[in-house]
Protein backbone atom coordinates (compact mmCIF):
# COMPACT_ATOMS: atom_id res chain seq x y z
CA UNK A 1 0.00 0.00 0.00
CA UNK A 2 2.97 2.42 0.73
CA UNK A 3 4.24 1.75 -2.43
CA UNK A 4 1.06 2.28 -4.45
CA UNK A 5 0.76 5.67 -2.44
CA UNK A 6 3.96 6.82 -3.28
CA UNK A 7 3.43 6.47 -6.94
CA UNK A 8 0.14 8.47 -6.57
CA UNK A 9 1.68 11.29 -5.09
CA UNK A 10 4.42 11.19 -7.85
CA UNK A 11 1.76 11.16 -10.19
CA UNK A 12 -0.24 14.13 -8.69
CA UNK A 13 3.50 15.98 -8.21
CA UNK A 14 4.27 15.74 -11.87
CA UNK A 15 0.67 16.35 -13.34
CA UNK A 16 0.44 19.76 -10.85
CA UNK A 17 4.42 20.31 -12.29
CA UNK A 18 3.10 19.81 -16.10
CA UNK A 19 0.19 22.44 -15.66
CA UNK A 20 2.68 25.16 -14.48
CA UNK A 21 5.29 24.14 -17.52
CA UNK A 22 2.24 24.39 -19.89
CA UNK A 23 0.77 27.59 -18.54
CA UNK A 24 4.36 29.01 -18.87
CA UNK A 25 4.80 28.08 -22.17
CA UNK A 26 1.66 30.00 -23.45
CA UNK A 27 2.88 32.98 -21.42
CA UNK A 28 6.22 32.22 -23.59
CA UNK A 29 4.44 31.92 -27.09
CA UNK A 30 2.70 34.95 -26.62
CA UNK A 31 5.60 36.88 -25.48
CA UNK A 32 7.42 35.76 -28.52
CA UNK A 33 5.44 36.29 -31.29
CA UNK A 34 5.92 39.83 -30.13
CA UNK A 35 9.19 40.04 -29.39
CA UNK A 36 9.31 38.45 -32.55
CA UNK A 37 7.66 40.86 -35.22
CA UNK A 38 9.61 43.69 -32.99
CA UNK A 39 12.90 42.07 -33.73
CA UNK A 40 12.13 41.79 -37.67
CA UNK A 41 10.29 44.97 -38.16
CA UNK A 42 13.63 46.45 -36.72
CA UNK A 43 15.61 44.64 -39.54
CA UNK A 44 14.04 46.28 -42.03
CA UNK A 45 14.59 49.50 -40.30
CA UNK A 46 18.33 48.97 -39.43
CA UNK A 47 19.14 47.90 -42.99
CA UNK A 48 17.24 51.69 -44.09
CA UNK A 49 19.32 53.36 -41.67
CA UNK A 50 22.16 51.85 -42.62
CA UNK A 51 21.49 52.63 -46.17
CA UNK A 52 20.92 56.35 -45.42
CA UNK A 53 24.48 56.61 -43.81
CA UNK A 54 26.33 55.08 -46.63
CA UNK A 55 24.40 57.44 -49.37
CA UNK A 56 26.70 60.48 -47.29
CA UNK A 57 29.63 58.81 -49.12
CA UNK A 58 32.93 57.45 -47.94
CA UNK A 59 34.96 60.17 -48.87
CA UNK A 60 32.90 62.24 -46.82
CA UNK A 61 33.02 59.72 -43.71
CA UNK A 62 36.16 58.91 -44.16
CA UNK A 63 37.15 62.99 -44.63
CA UNK A 64 35.09 64.52 -41.84
CA UNK A 65 34.77 61.67 -39.18
CA UNK A 66 33.33 61.71 -36.10
CA UNK A 67 34.57 60.11 -32.56
CA UNK A 68 32.14 57.41 -32.89
CA UNK A 69 34.14 56.17 -36.10
CA UNK A 70 37.21 56.96 -34.73
CA UNK A 71 39.64 53.78 -34.89
CA UNK A 72 41.99 54.43 -31.48
CA UNK A 73 44.52 52.28 -29.96
CA UNK A 74 44.60 53.33 -26.66
CA UNK A 75 41.54 52.06 -24.18
CA UNK A 76 40.26 49.04 -23.79
CA UNK A 77 37.21 47.24 -24.78
CA UNK A 78 33.88 47.42 -23.23
CA UNK A 79 31.74 44.18 -24.19
CA UNK A 80 27.57 44.35 -23.55
CA UNK A 81 26.39 41.15 -22.59
CA UNK A 82 22.58 40.53 -23.88
CA UNK A 83 21.38 37.52 -21.21
CA UNK A 84 18.29 37.78 -19.37
CA UNK A 85 16.95 37.99 -16.25
CA UNK A 86 15.13 34.73 -16.10
CA UNK A 87 15.84 31.19 -16.22
CA UNK A 88 13.92 28.29 -17.91
CA UNK A 89 14.89 29.25 -21.12
CA UNK A 90 17.52 26.03 -21.82
CA UNK A 91 21.03 26.35 -22.27
CA UNK A 92 20.47 29.70 -24.06
CA UNK A 93 22.83 31.57 -21.51
CA UNK A 94 24.70 29.02 -21.28
CA UNK A 95 25.64 28.73 -25.04
CA UNK A 96 26.48 33.22 -24.63
CA UNK A 97 28.87 32.76 -22.09
CA UNK A 98 30.64 30.53 -23.72
CA UNK A 99 31.04 32.57 -26.40
CA UNK A 100 31.71 36.00 -24.72
CA UNK A 101 34.37 33.40 -23.10
CA UNK A 102 36.15 32.33 -26.22
CA UNK A 103 36.18 35.32 -28.36
CA UNK A 104 35.81 38.49 -25.73
CA UNK A 105 39.10 40.22 -24.13
CA UNK A 106 39.90 39.06 -20.67
CA UNK A 107 40.97 42.91 -20.12
CA UNK A 108 37.64 43.97 -20.91
CA UNK A 109 34.98 46.10 -19.43
CA UNK A 110 31.75 44.36 -18.92
CA UNK A 111 28.10 45.19 -18.77
CA UNK A 112 25.35 42.98 -18.60
CA UNK A 113 21.90 44.05 -20.08
CA UNK A 114 20.19 40.79 -17.98
CA UNK A 115 20.92 39.90 -14.57
CA UNK A 116 21.56 35.97 -15.56
CA UNK A 117 25.26 36.20 -16.09
CA UNK A 118 26.74 38.64 -14.35
CA UNK A 119 27.52 36.38 -11.20
CA UNK A 120 29.66 33.60 -13.48
CA UNK A 121 31.74 36.57 -15.44
CA UNK A 122 32.54 37.59 -12.43
CA UNK A 123 33.52 34.26 -11.12
CA UNK A 124 35.48 33.82 -14.11
CA UNK A 125 37.93 36.75 -12.81
CA UNK A 126 36.04 39.71 -15.62
CA UNK A 127 35.48 43.37 -14.63
CA UNK A 128 31.52 43.70 -14.35
CA UNK A 129 30.49 47.46 -14.18
CA UNK A 130 27.12 46.39 -13.44
CA UNK A 131 24.04 44.98 -14.41
CA UNK A 132 20.29 46.19 -16.15
CA UNK A 133 16.97 45.15 -16.20
CA UNK A 134 14.66 45.56 -18.88
CA UNK A 135 11.20 45.17 -20.16
CA UNK A 136 10.29 42.57 -22.57
CA UNK A 137 9.99 44.93 -25.29
CA UNK A 138 12.44 47.43 -24.54
CA UNK A 139 12.76 50.61 -25.97
CA UNK A 140 15.62 53.60 -26.69
CA UNK A 141 14.34 55.56 -23.35
CA UNK A 142 14.90 52.49 -21.16
CA UNK A 143 18.60 51.91 -23.27
CA UNK A 144 19.76 55.77 -22.94
CA UNK A 145 21.48 55.21 -19.67
CA UNK A 146 23.54 52.37 -21.51
CA UNK A 147 24.13 54.74 -24.72
CA UNK A 148 24.86 57.59 -22.41
CA UNK A 149 27.63 55.36 -20.69
CA UNK A 150 28.85 54.40 -24.19
CA UNK A 151 29.15 57.64 -25.42
CA UNK A 152 30.80 59.04 -22.29
CA UNK A 153 33.75 56.01 -21.86
CA UNK A 154 34.12 56.07 -25.90
CA UNK A 155 34.93 59.88 -25.88
CA UNK A 156 37.09 59.90 -22.80
CA UNK A 157 39.08 57.35 -24.61
CA UNK A 158 38.43 54.81 -21.76
CA UNK A 159 36.67 52.57 -24.42
CA UNK A 160 38.70 51.99 -27.74
CA UNK A 161 35.69 49.77 -28.75
CA UNK A 162 32.50 48.55 -27.92
CA UNK A 163 30.59 45.13 -28.73
CA UNK A 164 28.21 43.64 -28.16
CA UNK A 165 27.76 40.09 -27.30
CA UNK A 166 23.79 38.42 -27.55
CA UNK A 167 21.91 35.64 -29.08
CA UNK A 168 20.53 36.31 -32.77
CA UNK A 169 17.70 34.74 -33.36
CA UNK A 170 16.99 32.74 -36.74
CA UNK A 171 14.04 31.13 -35.98
CA UNK A 172 12.07 29.61 -33.28
CA UNK A 173 14.71 26.45 -32.57
CA UNK A 174 17.48 28.32 -33.41
CA UNK A 175 19.50 31.36 -31.86
CA UNK A 176 22.90 31.68 -32.70
CA UNK A 177 25.08 33.33 -29.83
CA UNK A 178 27.67 36.28 -32.00
CA UNK A 179 29.94 39.26 -30.96
CA UNK A 180 29.25 42.31 -33.08
CA UNK A 181 31.24 45.75 -33.17
CA UNK A 182 28.89 48.50 -32.50
CA UNK A 183 31.56 51.10 -31.93
CA UNK A 184 33.88 52.57 -34.01
CA UNK A 185 31.14 52.65 -36.71
CA UNK A 186 32.89 50.73 -39.76
CA UNK A 187 31.73 51.92 -43.48
CA UNK A 188 31.91 48.49 -44.84
CA UNK A 189 30.13 47.33 -41.88
CA UNK A 190 27.48 49.78 -43.32
CA UNK A 191 26.72 48.15 -46.50
CA UNK A 192 26.09 45.09 -45.06
CA UNK A 193 23.46 45.53 -42.70
CA UNK A 194 21.91 47.06 -45.33
CA UNK A 195 22.26 44.03 -47.02
CA UNK A 196 21.13 42.06 -44.07
CA UNK A 197 17.67 43.51 -44.42
CA UNK A 198 17.61 43.29 -48.28
CA UNK A 199 17.65 47.12 -49.14
CA UNK A 200 19.01 47.67 -52.88
CA UNK A 201 22.40 48.59 -53.18
CA UNK A 202 23.34 52.17 -53.16
CA UNK A 203 23.75 54.16 -55.92
CA UNK A 204 26.54 55.53 -55.90
CA UNK A 205 26.17 58.37 -58.79
CA UNK A 206 22.87 59.37 -57.27
CA UNK A 207 23.08 63.29 -56.21
CA UNK A 208 21.37 64.16 -52.66
CA UNK A 209 20.88 67.48 -51.22
CA UNK A 210 21.75 67.98 -47.32
CA UNK A 211 21.08 69.72 -45.22
CA UNK A 212 22.09 71.73 -42.98
CA UNK A 213 25.07 70.24 -44.14
CA UNK A 214 26.99 66.90 -44.79
CA UNK A 215 28.76 66.76 -41.61
CA UNK A 216 26.26 67.60 -39.21
CA UNK A 217 23.85 65.60 -40.72
CA UNK A 218 26.49 62.50 -40.24
CA UNK A 219 27.29 63.32 -36.54
CA UNK A 220 23.03 62.89 -35.78
CA UNK A 221 22.42 60.01 -38.15
CA UNK A 222 25.53 58.67 -36.30
CA UNK A 223 24.49 58.44 -33.09
CA UNK A 224 20.69 57.52 -33.85
CA UNK A 225 22.57 54.43 -35.90
CA UNK A 226 24.49 53.40 -32.48
CA UNK A 227 21.48 53.69 -30.22
CA UNK A 228 18.84 52.02 -32.80
CA UNK A 229 21.45 49.36 -33.43
CA UNK A 230 21.82 49.02 -29.57
CA UNK A 231 18.05 48.66 -29.03
CA UNK A 232 18.01 45.88 -32.46
CA UNK A 233 20.56 43.51 -31.11
CA UNK A 234 18.57 43.93 -27.34
CA UNK A 235 15.03 43.07 -29.41
CA UNK A 236 17.37 40.16 -31.04
CA UNK A 237 17.89 39.01 -27.81
CA UNK A 238 14.76 39.28 -26.42
CA UNK A 239 12.83 36.85 -29.33
CA UNK A 240 15.77 34.59 -28.74
CA UNK A 241 14.63 34.42 -25.24
CA UNK A 242 10.80 33.75 -26.01
CA UNK A 243 11.75 31.39 -28.14
CA UNK A 244 13.66 29.46 -26.33
CA UNK A 245 11.97 29.61 -22.79
CA UNK A 246 9.03 28.44 -25.04
CA UNK A 247 10.10 25.47 -26.40
CA UNK A 248 12.40 24.56 -22.79
CA UNK A 249 8.73 24.33 -21.55
CA UNK A 250 7.02 22.68 -24.07
CA UNK A 251 9.96 20.30 -23.97
CA UNK A 252 9.12 19.85 -19.98
CA UNK A 253 5.53 19.48 -20.31
CA UNK A 254 5.95 16.91 -22.85
CA UNK A 255 8.46 15.01 -20.60
CA UNK A 256 6.28 14.69 -18.10
CA UNK A 257 3.67 13.50 -19.84
CA UNK A 258 5.71 10.89 -20.44
CA UNK A 259 6.74 10.21 -16.93
CA UNK A 260 3.05 10.21 -16.26
CA UNK A 261 2.41 7.51 -18.46
CA UNK A 262 4.83 5.35 -16.79
CA UNK A 263 4.22 6.07 -13.76
CA UNK A 264 0.64 5.64 -13.84
CA UNK A 265 1.41 1.88 -15.94
CA UNK A 266 3.96 1.76 -12.61
CA UNK A 267 0.58 1.96 -10.74
CA UNK A 268 -1.62 -0.30 -12.25
CA UNK A 269 1.28 -3.09 -12.26
CA UNK A 270 1.61 -2.72 -8.38
CA UNK A 271 -2.30 -2.54 -8.09
CA UNK A 272 -2.57 -5.17 -10.07
CA UNK A 273 -0.02 -7.73 -8.30
CA UNK A 274 -1.62 -6.22 -4.83
CA UNK A 275 -5.35 -7.47 -6.33
CA UNK A 276 -3.30 -10.93 -7.12
CA UNK A 277 -1.53 -11.57 -4.34
CA UNK A 278 -4.96 -10.85 -2.42
CA UNK A 279 -6.64 -13.16 -4.36
CA UNK A 280 -4.45 -15.43 -3.32
CA UNK A 281 -4.72 -15.24 -0.09
CA UNK A 282 -8.27 -15.44 -0.26
CA UNK A 283 -7.94 -18.75 -2.28
CA UNK A 284 -5.81 -20.58 -0.08
CA UNK A 285 -7.69 -19.41 2.97
CA UNK A 286 -10.54 -21.31 1.22
CA UNK A 287 -8.77 -24.37 0.39
CA UNK A 288 -7.62 -24.34 4.44
CA UNK A 289 -10.83 -24.29 5.31
CA UNK A 290 -12.21 -27.35 3.06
Amino acid sequence: MSNLRDIKRRIKSVRNTSQITKAMQMVASAKMRRAQELALRGRTYMSALANVLHHLGESLIMRGGTPLMEEREDGRDLIIVVNTDKGLCGALNANLLREVVANAPADAYYLCIGNKLAGSLQRLGREVEGSFSLSDSPTEAELKPIFDVIRKGFDERRYARVRVAYQKFVNVMVQRPQIVKLVPVEPQELLSVAEQGGMPDADDDADFLLEPSPEALLESVQRLYVSSMLVQLVLEGKASEQSARMVAMKSATENAKTLIDSLTLDYNKARQSQITNELLEITTAMKAME
